[in-house]
């Protein structure tokens, strides 16, 4: 069992602030190849021709994610938003992955300013001066010293979890984004939403902010995934058949409404029912989903119902001997889309776990 003791960050480093003379309009009068720090973790505030330090070394965010912490390597500047851990004379470098890890949860919980409950509108601050004194816990060999080969160990374990992490996150993302195609095989026919033998298609009405309440009939608007609001009474007045919705301003993004929940529509919203008995709305919302990206519908090509009636199309399996549409087969390939996106879900989530569990140098002690 590894022993720890906590040690302040001015005991390991030298902490300094970022040059003010990096400005904006400092950094657009002398462009360069040099990355200049700022409060931002995602990307540099700009390039410059000169550096000021040379990586790797930790910062931290002076003002806005107060306390939070970045290894930066090769050569950089930093602006007044960026504090600087240096290397103090006589004082052994440890890992600076290790001390990340320890040191930023303390940095962050000293950090003082608007906090908000979710952090995304924090703006928190935490100066040299204040960071020098924040403690962390780091582990101690047998005769009480620093045990530098420790950190070390602990630093490699974390790199490789960060890793992984990183892997989880690309593949988590590919998971959201894939497409389950419809994998339709044998003779199809391929109808257009505009045949109103086939589909009947409408935009809801508009529904102002005073018609909203708190609890009541679901309305869905240009977001067709999850209702915007709730309202008294539903423009509609057919919910025996399920609705296809898709909202009229965005990617053309697909909602399946079963048959007998009653909701209803604004004017940013399209509804889609099926008339045709031997036509499985189930299976059209599953082609929908899987070809929607072809047509390009955006905020300037917008999916109006001029626009899907015109261009979005439905492949339909039909039977071989009498060229009606075969709905058992279309039932099929319904249930096999439906398994294919729960296991996709499924996984997704599980990645999900897999990235957001917090990790401590305890867990990963010798």
């Amino acid at each position: 069992m590894t022993d720890y003791t906590e040690v302040a960050l001015e005991d390991m480093f030298r902490l300094v602030q970022g040059k003010p003379r990096h400005t904006l309009g400092k950094i657009e009068e002398a462009p360069g190849p040099y990355p200049v720090y700022s409060a931002s973790l995602l990307k540099p505030f700009g390039h410059i021709a000169t550096y000021d330090h040379e990586g790797p070394l930790l910062t931290w965010v002076m003002n806005g994610y107060g306390g939070r912490m970045q290894e930066v390597s090769g050569f950089f500047s930093a602006t007044r938003d960026r504090g600087i851990l240096l290397s103090k004379e006589g004082v052994q470098a440890p890992d600076l992955t290790y001390v990340r890890l320890a040191a930023e949860p303390q940095l962050v919980a000293a950090a003082v300013g608007r906090v908000v409950d979710g952090r995304r509108n924090n703006y928190t601050k935490l100066y040299p001066d204040d960071a020098g004194k924040v403690t962390f816990p780091v582990p101690v060999a047998t005769d009480g010293s620093i045990d530098y080969t420790a950190m070390a160990t602990i630093g490699e374990k974390l790199r490789r979890i960060e890793a992984a992490r990183t892997a989880v996150a690309a593949a988590s993302d590919q998971l959201q984004r894939a497409v389950i195609s419809t994998g339709a095989t044998g003779p199809t026919k391929v109808v257009r939403l505009g045949d109103a033998s086939l589909f009947a298609i409408s935009i809801g009405d508009r529904v102002l902010v005073a018609e909203h309440v708190a609890t009541g009939i679901p309305a869905y608007s240009a977001n067709a995934l999850v209702p915007f609001g709730h309202v008294t009474k539903s423009n509609l007045d057919d919910f025996n058949k399920p609705s296809i919705l898709w909202g009229i301003d965005g990617i053309f993004d697909i909602n399946l409404v079963r048959a007998g929940e009653v909701f209803a529509t604004t004017d940013h919203c399209g509804r889609l029912q099926v008339v045709d008995d031997t036509i499985d709305p189930e299976y059209v919302y599953w082609h929908l989903k899987a070809t929607r990206e072809r047509y390009g519908f955006d905020r300037v090509f917008r999916a109006s119902l001029t626009n899907v009636r015109a261009e979005v199309e439905v492949t339909v399996p039909i039977d071989v001997h009498t060229g009606a549409f075969d709905i058992e087969a279309q039932r099929i390939l319904s249930a096999r889309m439906r398994a294919l996106d729960q296991a996709r879900l499924a996984a997704d989530a599980a990645l999900g776990d897999l990235g957001r569990g917090r990790i401590r140098v305890e867990d990963l002690s010798l």
